[in-house]
């Protein structure tokens, strides 16, 4: 439903009942307006009426996408209050409430006191640990729940325990879990398929990923795609050739993200500039910051310098400091000193981070090319005006 007909036919009611709020928030909640469902909330705390679970679940939805860990203790308070903290769909979405809001300690109490598990329980607080850069606890769990527990996997639970075996490149539990998909149906779910193309390309195994991609089939979507295509040099190159000419999806902003970084790490320049060139032509996917400093860093990894100074003319006013932070610091390898003073002056403009860094950087490059009074004028100008440099703080060896 559309969300203002929707508000429109909520304040037009003359007489609302629970399930009337109850709609309104969760409708806000699905469309992650979470500010407005928390004011919402408020206002139904004033009618007086009684609160439901589902209400109360809708609320715990809105903590864990605002991140906000006070307010989700409240409603976990509210909810053991109003009777309804032994819910078991309640206390998964408490669960995965603590774990988003990065409280594991809160998460794992909760699943420990709860007696009568299911296996969103258990996924909750997996991926909790996922997300919050603990793989090794998210596998124990995994196998505990398949051995110990003798739980059937779904193909969320699927998707966490293949990404904690990337994680920890356990290539050997990956081969098991990619069996386990032939055995249950799960080799046709696309969002497994893709995941496990991503995991083997993780653990260094091209060949074992390029086979899960080529069985895909027309269950390929752009993930598909972006996955086999990340990291992969020049394998990575023919398939976005591939995607181009008859893959059957565009790419996306991460598809260029993924093919641009491949083409850095593979010193791929000349390739990595036609497809830039061919995505800014194509004037579908608008470049952003993380394109532009994708490009910087192929260019300065190869130490074309010619190639940096024609790209950095040419986007001068799209390029944020932090692409030109990024540039002034490959100036100071390869001792650039035109370049140098171009990448300075646009950081000085935009009045990015601590300045002191990079008169350091630009006084560093002056040295690099024997302009040694230009650089001591610098670091005198530097502490003329009270800048100061942070301890540890060095773009080149021995400065």
């Amino acid at each position: 439903m559309d969300l203002k007909a929707a508000t429109k036919i909520f304040y037009e009611m003359q007489c609302k009942d629970v399930i009337s709020w109850t709609t309104m928030i969760g409708l806000l909640v699905d469309l992650e307006y979470a500010t407005d469902a928390l004011k919402l909330f408020s206002k139904l705390k004033d009618s007086k009426l009684n609160l439901d679970s589902v209400v109360i679940m809708n609320l715990i939805s809105v903590c864990a996408i605002l991140g906000d860990l006070s307010k989700g203790r409240q409603v976990h308070a509210q909810a053991v209050v109003c009777g309804f903290g032994s819910e078991l769909s309640l206390v998964n979405s408490i669960i995965a409430m603590y774990s988003k809001c990065g409280d594991l300690n809160s998460s794992k109490i909760v699943f420990d006191q709860t007696t009568e598990r299911s296996l969103t329980s258990w996924t909750a607080v997996v991926s909790g640990y996922l997300q919050n850069g603990n793989p090794r606890e998210a596998l124990d769990l995994v196998i505990k729940a398949r051995l110990k527990e003798q739980y059937s996997f779904d193909s969320v639970m699927l998707v966490s325990a293949i990404k904690a075996s990337s994680e920890l490149v356990a290539l050997e539990f990956l081969r098991q879990l990619h069996c386990y998909t032939f055995q249950t149906g799960f080799s046709q779910y696309r969002s497994v398929q893709n995941s496990l193309i991503s995991a083997y390309s993780k653990c260094g195994n091209a060949d074992l990923a390029c086979i899960v991609f080529t069985e895909m089939g027309s269950l390929k979507d752009v993930v598909s795609w972006n996955a086999i295509i990340n990291g992969h040099g020049e394998i990575a190159l023919a398939f976005y050739h591939e995607m181009r000419k008859g893959g059957g999806e565009d790419p996306d902003s991460a598809t260029y993200l993924c093919i641009l970084s491949a083409c850095s790490h593979a010193g791929l320049v000349n390739d990595g500039l036609m497809i830039f060139n061919k995505m800014v032509e194509d004037n579908k996917v608008r470049p952003s910051q993380e394109h532009y400093g994708c490009v910087v860093d192929l260019v300065m990894r190869a130490g074309c310098l010619s190639d940096t100074s024609e790209f950095a003319s040419k986007f001068l006013e799209e390029m944020g400091s932090n692409v030109w932070k990024s540039l002034l610091s490959g100036c100071a390898v390869h001792g650039n000193l035109e370049l140098a003073e171009l990448a300075a002056k646009h950081i000085f403009e935009k009045g990015a981070g601590n300045k002191s860094e990079y008169i350091v950087v630009l006084s560093n490059v002056y040295a690099l090319v024997g302009r040694f009074q230009d650089a001591e004028f610098l670091r005198s100008r530097m502490q003329n005006k009270g800048f100061t440099k942070k301890p540890g703080i060095s773009f080149l060896n021995g400065i």
